[in-house]
């Protein structure tokens, strides 16, 4: 079992002692105790300046955004890693894998954009306040109204809004892209977004525990969030647990318009982002396409040789159980031995 010990200070020694238990990824309660009363601290410290500042406009508020943003990765002990550079322009659309709620304040830590969420985000206790005071642009994610929610981010990127887009409309363990849903990259195509507007693949990779190991396994549901996990539970771990290198990658950014409808962007995206997310946790990256799900181990052994390997697959028409199966198939390659694949 390997212990992660901190130099600090003598005088804090103490008080680190008491939050430390010595044990790998246990959590400790007194230091989610801790963080917690932190947290509340912070947020009720900074709520009032920035309302204020918000009365005379967005951009007077977003440097004590980002201190919130910067503060409370602080808090949970994760360590942003940027790799890139953000593009510095307007009307840019970051468009990133999905893992945790933590996504939130490790991209507000080094982005000044808004973000892009689901309406029903905005009715979750204290978070959904938090989101309506940060300007989110809330969409439905509803077939039956994406021309609506295509018009209110295609509006957006028309007066400059920088935003943030999770194309995965969920979130995931983090060991791979989940295929996008493509219905919001129709804001970009010609003549609904400006012509100086670009899309920037972003991956978010939870790499390294405190100590130094891999988050894989069964440590990615340490930090990751998604499918039934409950938001209390898990943050209340993430609080007590010891803290978290996080990697965020800024890939070449695409300029939308010609052949690239909405469908060939959010694939050129998802590729991005895949080899991004494959280079933080340090596989391979193996990019296959095929109107069919169905593939042997014989195809996978000759790209595997016994290593983890990210799949990029696309299937251009999939019906639902079809892409239920392109994600089992990327989370089997990635979490179990090369002899099970295919089975």
């Amino acid at each position: 079992m390997h212990t992660y010990h901190r130099e600090v200070p003598s005088p804090l020694q103490a008080l680190w002692d008491v939050l430390d238990d010595h044990s790998a990824t246990t959590t400790s309660l007194p230091r989610a105790v801790f963080r917690v009363l932190a947290f509340l601290g912070l947020t009720g410290t900074l709520i009032g300046p920035y309302v204020v500042l918000g009365l005379f406009g967005r951009h007077r508020k977003a440097p004590v955004a980002r201190l919130w943003h910067r503060l409370a990765c602080a808090i949970c002990g994760l360590e942003v890693v940027v790799r890139g550079e953000p593009e510095p322009g307007r009307a840019v659309m970051f468009a990133a894998n999905h893992v945790s709620y933590l996504d939130i304040p490790v991209l507000g830590a080094v982005l000044d954009a808004r973000f892009v969420a689901k309406s029903d985000v905005a009715g979750w206790p204290l978070f959904g306040l938090l989101a309506r005071l940060s300007d989110t642009v809330f969409v439905t994610r509803d077939r039956r109204a994406a021309g609506g929610d295509c018009a209110r981010v295609s509006g957006c990127m028309t007066t400059g809004d920088r935003l943030v887009l999770f194309p995965e409309g969920t979130s995931s363990d983090g060991s791979a892209v989940l295929p996008s849903r493509t219905a919001l990259f129709a804001a970009l195509e010609k003549d609904r977004a400006p012509v100086d507007a670009l899309v920037q693949p972003v991956s978010i990779a939870y790499a390294g525990y405190a100590d130094g190991r891999p988050l894989r396994g069964f440590m990615t549901d340490l930090y990751a969030w998604y499918g039934d996990m409950t938001l209390f539970g898990h943050l209340m771990t993430v609080f007590g647990l010891k803290g978290a290198r996080v990697e965020v990658t800024f890939l070449p950014p695409i300029r939308p318009g010609g052949r690239l409808n909405r469908k060939a962007l959010a694939r050129a995206c998802e590729r991005a982002v895949a080899s991004g997310l494959a280079r933080s946790h340090k596989r391979p990256v193996v990019q296959w396409e095929s109107e069919s799900v169905q593939f042997g181990a014989e195809f996978l052994a000759q790209y595997v040789d016994g290593h983890e390997i990210a799949l990029n697959v696309h299937v251009p028409e999939r019906p639902a159980v079809a892409g239920r199966q392109v994600l089992d198939v990327r989370t089997d390659l990635v979490d179990r031995p090369l002899e099970a694949v295919g089975r």
